[in-house]
Parts: structure tokens; sequence; C-alpha cells
């Protein structure tokens, strides 16, 4: 184990076939007063950014006899900027403030740097913020706004007072998001007074006018699911599918839709990240969603994968709590696995019942359903 800043591949690996889909598309143009212009394109695109998202597995360096050794994240978030302020008597006051790409952030966890145990939470501006074992401070409740440009800081922003054991230097300790509203529309990181107002999206064909129904979606209900999907296309939304797959470095283990109401239609997607390294999170993205894109929802969660241990055993199976395990999450074997099948299905609430239908990511953020089965 090193400290944090590491991750772990996952046991069980759940994968989705990738299908190839022909048909109609159309091209279509969302302004932002919400007029449309619509046209007919022929062949569905499944090649190039069409094609169904892939991650560069992180490089896994060898010990003797090939056995893997644990592995140095380089992938992170910039989601905050923060100031601490020494008060004296390893009393620190931190100020954090949004700078994050993904929309307004609900909750965040705070991880001091290795060696040093968080005493106690004197208080905080905003929310609420307690101990969460001596390892790390979490603050909830929060409401820190979005930036309308990362460039200009004007996020959302808010103060805790901490105490711990030792002194904490400028800069140390890792700070995460743990929940966030994402934004629909895309947060920029420059000025750019002439970028355009129109949103191109392209149409996805979604199989067979004829396909069976085995207790998923009827074909009118995929065509308009499908509808529903192709609305998120350039927003944040896309944008954050591909990148919260970086962040993980691991393609998503589920993506599923389901059905909520036919008048009007409403839907509910799914789509859980199980980490490739044990020092990154589970990340799930929550959305419901209409054919009118700008009145769903999506609500992004996270939770740390390691095991809960009380300090390192010979096998390392177990973690030391001063410290952020960086083994590769394959190497937790069954009760890791468990862990992720719960996490994956205790999120996903109703998702998975009828009728629905199983979706994969694609390279450019657009998500595409999947046949019936």
């Amino acid at each position: 184990m090193t400290p944090r800043g590491g991750h772990a591949k996952l046991a069980i690996v759940l994968t989705a076939c990738a299908v190839a889909v022909g048909g109609v598309i159309t091209a279509l143009a969302i302004t932002r007063n919400g007029h449309e212009r619509t046209a007919l394109a022929p062949n569905a695109p499944t090649t190039g950014q069409w094609t169904p998202l892939t991650v560069s597995a992180p490089k896994v360096p060898k010990s003797g006899e090939g056995i893997p050794v644990d592995v140095d994240p380089r992938i992170t978030r910039t989601d905050f900027s923060t100031t601490v302020s020494p008060l004296g008597a390893h009393r620190y006051q931190m100020t954090v403030f949004n700078t994050s790409t993904l929309g307004a952030i609900n909750s965040f966890q705070w991880y001091p740097p290795p060696g040093v145990r968080v005493v106690k939470v004197v208080d905080s501006t905003a929310g609420r913020c307690r101990t969460a074992g001596p390892t790390n401070i979490v603050c909830d409740e929060l409401d820190l706004k979005a930036p309308s440009c990362t460039c200009l800081g004007d996020g959302g922003d808010m103060a805790f007072t901490f105490v711990t054991d030792k002194d904490v230097a400028v800069g140390e300790g890792d700070l995460r998001v743990r929940t966030a509203t994402l934004a629909f529309d895309r947060i920029p990181t420059y000025q750019n007074p002439s970028s355009p107002t129109v949103r191109h999206v392209m149409r996805i064909a979604t199989g067979a006018r004829d396909a069976v129904n085995r207790g998923g979606l009827d074909a009118d209900e995929r065509d308009d699911a499908q509808s529903a999907m192709d609305a998120l296309q350039s927003s944040n939304i896309s944008f954050q599918l591909v990148a919260i797959s970086r962040w993980v470095q691991s393609i998503p283990a589920a993506c599923r839709i389901r059905l909520v109401s036919r008048n009007p239609s409403k839907y509910k997607v799914y789509v859980f990240w199980s980490p490739s390294l044990a020092a990154n999170p589970y990340v799930w993205l929550d959305m419901n969603v209409t054919n009118d894109p700008r009145k769903g929802t999506f609500l992004l969660g996270s939770a740390q994968p390691v095991l809960p241990g009380a300090g390192p055993s010979a096998n390392g199976r177990t973690v030391d709590q001063p410290s952020v395990d960086t083994t590769l999450l394959s190497r937790y074997g069954p009760e890791q696995a468990r862990k992720t099948r719960e996490i994956l299905v205790a999120h996903g609430g109703d998702v998975f019942a009828q009728p629905g239908a199983t979706c994969q990511v694609l390279k450019n953020g657009s998500l595409r359903l999947l046949p019936n089965r």
C-alpha cells in the first residue's frame, strides 16, 4: 500500500455486447430558446465517435515472478479550490470553492495526509460537517452552486473548522466529490462570447421495428427512450459520461434504462462504474429523462471501494486507516466482488425492473439502447 492516490481492478467485470445498429438517423439542432430543426440523414453511425466507449487500463508494474504490485494513479479531478488557515494548536479552517465542471456540489469528503488523524470538526458555515472515522471529514447537505466558468472562480463556497493530532501543511490532503447535481449545459473553462448557441444532435437508430418484447421495452417505447437519450448529446451529461470513465479508468459496468411513465413519457437511466484501482471510487449517475432534456434530473454519487480494516495484514487484504489503499481491486477477491454487487444494486433502485433495457456509452458520450434479449 502507498499513500492516498491509488486504485484497484475489479474481480468481476460486467460487460455488454456491442451491437451494430442500422436504420435512419435524424440530425437535430436544438437552440437554447427551445426551437428545433430536423432533417433526415441515411445510415446509423457505428464507427469513430459512435463506437462503444473504451478506456485504457492503468499500467500495472510487476515484481518478481510477474506478481502485480501497487499502482499510484495519475488521473485526478479538479473539482475544488481550497484555502487553509492555521488557527493554532493543530486547529485549521478550510474554505472550499466549487470549481467543478459537474454542476452543484452537494457533498464532499476530505482526507488528511497519511499519518494525520482528525480529532474533531468544530463548525461549518454551510451544510453539516462531521468526522467519518479518524481519517476523513464528510460535509453534506450542501448546495455549492456551479461556476459560470471555471476560469472565473464564481462557484459556491463554504468553510469548516477542524482539529487534527498533527500539523497539516498547506495543500496536503485529498478533497473528493461525494454527490453532485449535474448541470445540463456545459460549464466552460474559458470565456468565448462568439460560441454558437445551437446544439447539433444525431439521432441513433434503435434497431428493428419488429423487436420482440420479452419483458423489456416494445418498439415504440424503444424509439421514445432513444429519443430521450439522444437529447443529452453535446450536453454536460455526455461530456461527464466520458470524463468519469477516464477518471475511474474503467468503462461503465452497468447501463440501464427503465420506463417510469408513458403519458407523459419518462425514463430512469442508471450508469454505474467500478474503478480499476482501489483508491478511486465507485461512481454512479442516476438520471430521470424525458424528451425535454432540460426537465431532467442528473444526480451523481460515489463511494470508496476499499474494504474496512484496522491495519495492514500480511496478505494485504485489509486497509491501514491512516492511508489509502492503492492495490489492484481484483486482489481483494470474492469479498470485494460481493461489495461491488451490493453497491451497484443499492443505488440503482428499481431501475432493473421491467419494462426496461440495457444501454451502452459511446466514445462521444452518447447513450445507445441495446436490443431486447
